[in-house]
């Protein structure tokens, strides 16, 4: 969910990879665990080791309105975290971009609002990055 959320805010709504697919999948999959082999999201759904194929129509509906209001309160959550770290999180874009890779001190660094001693493989092509999710340009652009 992370790094479907991460795109989402910092490339803008438009530009999803399906790079991030894969973090969608996941928390699909667990959320799918969750609701249907641990019980932990209402009595409504319950516990049940069956395939979905062996469950009536309803039962599958019940299931997926679950797993979508899983998915929704997790996307809230981790959008709120990643712009709650939205300064740090830009000037890691930035310094990721002008030099390619950041080991952890330069990481430490960024995070902690220092400069870096090496030279920038490329520059930056804007400084007017939005900083209003709900708009439609991304937080950071390249």
């Amino acid at each position: 969910m992370g790094g479907h959320v991460a795109e989402k805010l910092f490339i803008g709504k438009r530009k999803i990879t399906t790079g991030c697919s894969s973090d969608l999948k996941g928390a699909t999959d667990i959320a799918y665990q969750a609701v249907m082999r641990f019980g932990m999201f209402g009595e409504e759904v319950g516990y049940m080791s069956s395939s979905t194929e062996e469950l009536s129509e309803e039962m599958k509906a019940q299931i997926d309105t679950k797993v979508k209001q899983i998915l929704q309160e997790s996307e809230t959550r981790v959008e709120k975290l990643l712009l709650g770290k939205g300064s740090q999180l830009r000037a890691l874009a930035k310094n990721l971009y002008w030099y390619d890779y950041l080991d952890a001190k330069e990481m430490d660094l960024v995070l902690n609002g220092k400069s870096l001693d090496k030279e920038r493989v490329r520059e930056w092509k804007t400084e007017n990055a939005s900083d209003d999710p709900s708009s439609s340009q991304p937080l950071v652009q390249f």
